[in-house]
């Protein structure tokens, strides 16, 4: 009988430090990394150094370097090299001088790997223009060069692999910011897409130096191709000629002329000397084509990723934690019952911008273009489609207007209203009304801010209004026509504004808000703003101990609202509007925000983070 009271007194100890440990109060953990599949950015064959040749496959890591994998198409035999700068890069390709080039889009830098020496692994080349960001795409010049374009100012750079000479060719348009892609033609000539506010295609001669651009006023006049917005996309085709893409329209690029045609040769296979056919390419695997035989082959290979980024965290059915990481959007679910995390799937967007429960079925809408999905967690399965027997079911877009959803809550008559920044090359966002019942948008409103993007949404019950904050930013390639954000107050009944107000002169944004107890609170930087919404007036303003995170406000159990800043988490008191608690986090804050049962979670880089509330907080 005593060893029996020992055993339990052992067991009965090393519980009560095992929940000592999960649950005690005001301390920050982590609970580590949930996804670590690497970003996708495309894939070439090249030389291997050896005589023979390689597939490369291009991967990003938002939260650390980019990096290489060189992979034996006969074997899928993998080497893996890690850049010293970059977290990834858009432009990628084999050079004339057999070395593989890469081009970030942080910093606008020349990667460059070489082959024959491997164990040099990837080099930094340099930075060809001061201004740029990004290099979106390479192609080969007849010159021997490679040419890159540009963002945020359209620019053409090249590199000369033979000497080593960069140089910045200049702006491509005056006004635009993307020049997005390029194609070098059968005459040496190379052809830009520009946008997105006014797409053109501009031709760059390089033994003169000179660019302008082919549409002119006659052809920009014609259906398509007016002053309307967009980009223009330029690729070279399987003949050989470079062919240009604009809405509806398609055209061929004949030196200094422009042909319309009714369809193009389709773009040149990924082909290995032999033949084959690199048919399709993913993460960790591809296939091979032997046109002779009709036999296809997949072959594996294997990489090791440090952490994808994550972008956003929300609660889920079961009380159960989500989050999307970003390029490439993978969701994963985090179990505070048993600790456990799941990767559970991809969708094809670039990110997961927000999130909201619905009778234990998840909604999720991803940027770009605002495409609401729904998963049920009680299917054991994960399959991203358009189909009933789909999981997650994708319902398409929400609507005009709309392209990266930041806001969603849930409003009157149980609808969910949607917030977004506009399309690339717009300003103005949108509201749309979802319904659930139906899986569609209802109703949807454009400019309700005029020229402004919807960030933050509130529905305060005893008025009846949805509260929201704007933000200056339009869509991509745009710059703001508005000085400073607007806080506004919409009515579901009359279907319209009823109140809008620049709350903080010279705010470009209010990245959060909430309504409890017949209050509104709302953000903008490192302040907390109590709102009247009877008397549509500012009550009382907040310092807070760091900017607010976007979209990480909310309520626990105990009536106290709980919000993130960039540094950390506090604490307010809803009925005293005071700051009751404040934690300072030991990594900063990258984005929120998930509150249960009196432990917030947010992401800090790749890592999940939680930091439990101390007592009398969360709880009821």
């Amino acid at each position: 009988m005593k060893a029996i009271n020992s055993w339990a007194l052992i067991l009965l100890c090393f519980t009560s430090v095992f929940a000592a440990e999960q649950s005690e109060p005001g301390k920050f953990e982590s609970l580590g990394i949930p996804v670590r599949k690497g970003g996708l950015m495309g894939c070439i064959v090249g030389p291997n150094g050896r005589g023979g040749e390689a597939l490369y496959f291009n991967f990003n890591q938002i939260s650390g370097k980019l990096f290489l994998v060189q992979v034996d198409p006969d074997t899928g035999e993998a080497r893996q090299f890690n850049a010293p700068q970059g977290p990834g890069a858009w432009a990628l390709i084999a050079g004339p001088d057999e070395r593989i080039y890469l081009g970030t889009w942080d910093g606008a830098l020349i990667l460059r790997f070489d082959p024959k020496q491997p164990d040099k692994g990837i080099e930094v080349v340099g930075k060809p223009s001061p201004t740029e960001e990004y290099l979106w795409q390479y192609d080969t010049g007849k010159d021997g060069k490679l040419y890159a374009c540009t963002y945020p100012q359209a620019k053409l750079v090249s590199f000369d692999p033979k000497t080593g000479a960069m140089e910045d060719l200049g702006r491509l348009h005056p006004t635009e910011m993307y020049s997005r892609t390029l194609a070098v033609g059968p005459s040496g000539k190379v052809f830009v897409g520009i946008g997105p506010e006014k797409g053109d295609l501009v031709v760059f001669d390089p033994a003169t130096k000179k660019s302008h651009s082919l549409l002119t006023p006659e052809l920009r006049a014609t259906s398509g191709w007016s002053n309307a917005g967009g980009f223009v996309g330029v690729s070279r085709r399987s003949d050989g000629n470079v062919y240009a893409e604009f809405g509806t329209n398609l055209m061929r690029c004949d030196e200094e002329s422009l042909t319309r045609v009714a369809s193009a040769p389709e773009r040149p296979k990924m082909k290995l000397r032999d033949g084959r056919v690199i048919t399709t390419f993913e993460r960790g695997k591809f296939t091979v084509l032997d046109p002779a035989s009709g036999k296809s082959v997949e072959r594996t290979f294997k990489y090791a990723g440090n952490g994808d980024h994550i972008f956003v965290v929300g609660v889920g059915p079961s009380n159960c934690v989500y989050g999307s990481t970003v390029m490439p959007l993978e969701v994963f679910r985090y179990d505070p019952r048993n600790g456990g995390s799941e990767d559970l799937g991809a969708m094809p967007g670039g990110e997961v911008y927000s999130m909201i429960e619905d009778r234990q079925k998840l909604y999720l809408c991803y940027y770009g273009g605002s495409v609401m999905n729904l998963y049920d967690p009680a299917k054991p399965f994960w399959k991203f489609g358009s189909e009933a027997d789909c999981n997650p079911v994708s319902f398409g877009g929400v609507g005009e207007g709309h392209l990266r959803p930041r806001a969603m809550i849930r409003g009157p008559a149980d609808l969910i209203y949607i917030g977004s920044e506009p399309p690339y090359g717009q300003l103005g966002g949108a509201m749309g009304v979802w319904d659930p019942r139906q899986n569609k948008t209802v109703e949807n409103y454009r400019h309700i801010v005029t020229n402004q993007s919807i960030v933050s949404l509130a529905w305060e019950p005893k008025s009846g209004l949805i509260f929201g904050g704007s933000a200056t930013v339009g869509g991509g390639g745009t710059r703001p026509s508005e000085t400073e954000a607007k806080f506004f107050a919409f009515d579901p009944k009359q279907k319209k504004k009823v109140f809008e107000a620049a709350l903080v002169p010279g705010a470009i944004k209010y990245p959060a808000t909430f309504a409890t107890a017949g209050k509104v609170f709302t953000s903008v930087g490192d302040k907390l703003i109590e709102f009247d919404p009877q008397t549509m007036k500012v009550v009382k303003t907040i310092p807070l101990p760091g900017a607010q995170a976007e979209i990480s406000l909310g309520q626990d159990r105990s009536g106290k609202l709980v919000g993130l800043t960039n540094k950390g988490v506090y604490v307010l008191d809803p009925e005293k509007s005071e700051l009751v608690h404040t934690a300072a986090a030991p990594v900063p804050v990258s984005c929120g925000f998930a509150l249960v049962d009196g432990v917030v979670y947010f992401g800090s880089k790749a890592e999940l983070w939680r930091y439990r509330l101390p007592g009398g907080f969360g709880k009821n």
